[in-house]
């Protein structure tokens, strides 16, 4: 290797090296964030419908699901499990109601969907919460997405997942 040459190697390693530490640091720090949010705010994860997913918007826990109807949500159409839900019978699934207008008689419109918490979690039914902010996609196949909650009013905060696969 001339002098040149290697001065390069050794400067493509040093930004390698940096560049690693770098996203190390940012990944550190998103980690400690989300860690201190879900602290204060006693968060839990959810899953909720892609279709039917709308942040900041208060929504009322109407009704838990039987678990057979749980299961069967959270299954691929005709059966069978998706890669990202072994044990479909370890959630709780929920109906919600969006809270449109009109304060808390529904007001010009609703929206019925469902959420499910992994777990053994429990929403109350009344209780009101809205889904926040942030959303990643947690199964494609079922159009879930997860999420975190925030009480709106007649409940703790809880994290949420969105499914697309809903029936209002």
């Amino acid at each position: 290797m001339t002098e040149s040459e290697t001065k390069e190697h050794v400067e493509s390693e040093d930004r390698r090296s940096f560049m690693k530490k770098g996203a190390l640091a940012t990944g550190a720090l998103a980690l400690g964030l989300g860690s201190a949010g879900m602290a204060s705010a006693q968060s839990r994860n959810v899953l909720v419908y892609t279709y039917d997913y709308h942040p900041n918007v208060e929504f009322r826990v109407v009704n838990s699901l039987e678990k057979a109807t749980t299961v069967r949500l959270l299954e691929k159409p005709g059966g069978g499990n998706v890669p990202e839900i072994s044990q479909p019978d370890n959630y709780n699934g929920f109906i919600i109601r969006y809270l449109l207008g009109g304060g808390n008689s529904g007001g010009q419109g609703q929206i019925t969907t469902f959420m499910f918490v992994n777990g053994g979690g429990s929403f109350s039914q009344g209780s009101t919460h809205r889904f926040s902010g942030d959303a990643s996609v947690f199964s494609s196949t079922l159009n879930l997405l997860s999420t975190t909650t925030q009480g709106g009013g007649g409940g703790g905060g809880m994290t949420t997942t969105s499914s697309g696969n809903s029936s209002a």
